[in-house]
Parts: C-alpha cells; structure tokens; sequence
C-alpha cells in the first residue's frame, strides 16, 4: 500500500504548505490585524504628563499610545517601548525627528520646536503609525 510519504512528489509540497501556514499564523498572532493585513489601532486617550513635564507615549503590542497629541511648540515628548522587540519613533522631513533604536525599557526624549503636523512611524514595523501636532 502506498502511502503520502512514499510518493516524494508529493511531500516537499505538502511540507511547504504547512510551513506557510505555520509561519502566517505565527505572524498573525505576533502582529493583531484583520485579513487585509491592517494592524489594529490603539486606543485613542489623553497622554500623560511626566512629572519634568514630557508628553508621555507608551509603546505596547506594537502599537503607539495615544496614536494622536498635541503639544506647544517647545515641549518635550517622551516615548518609552514596553515591547521585547525593538522599536523607534521617526519623523523625517524638515523639522523631523528621530528616537533611534529603543530597545525594552527604554525611553526617549525628544524636543519638539517647530510647530507642524509629525506623522511618524517605527523604522523597523512601518506598519506602527502615530502623530505628533505641534502649535
């Protein structure tokens, strides 16, 4: 009697599918987000003030919290990563800025002068995306 693994034709097929399903799963579960492959958003809230006066954003399950703040030109934003995977918050263009890489625990400061709308992203998960107004 013949069997499936006794036809090798048919077996690096059936391990290939098995493995792409595995790693789709794997990523799923890792990253949220529906079938069109848009991650779910944060919760929107009100950001924290830490006590020397930086506006506060939580980076948790790879997500930017609040998603959104405003801030008067001049004020410090702080972002601190909870994940175990590395992240940063980068705006580029003019006035743009730049965390560098924040590994678990970390926190960044960052001075924010010039007013204008900042939308920034993680360098490494472009798929993390936040905003920072400045007026």
């Amino acid at each position: 009697m013949k069997t499936l693994v006794d036809d090798r034709r048919l077996l690096l097929p059936v391990l290939l599918t098995a493995m792409a399903i595995a790693i789709g799963s794997v990523l799923i579960v890792l990253f949220g987000g529906d079938a069109s492959g848009s991650a779910t958003p944060a919760a929107s809230s009100s950001p924290t003030i830490a006590a020397g006066g930086s506006t506060m954003i939580d980076i948790t399950d790879f997500k930017y919290g609040p998603m959104r703040v405003t801030v008067k030109a001049g004020a410090r934003v702080a972002w601190t990563n909870h994940d175990a995977a590395p992240h940063t918050a980068t705006a580029a263009g003019a006035g743009g800025f730049d965390t560098g890489t924040l590994k678990k625990g970390d926190t960044k400061t960052v001075t924010l002068r010039k007013p204008g709308t900042y939308a920034y992203i993680c360098a490494f998960h472009p798929f993390m995306k936040a905003t920072v107004v400045v007026r």
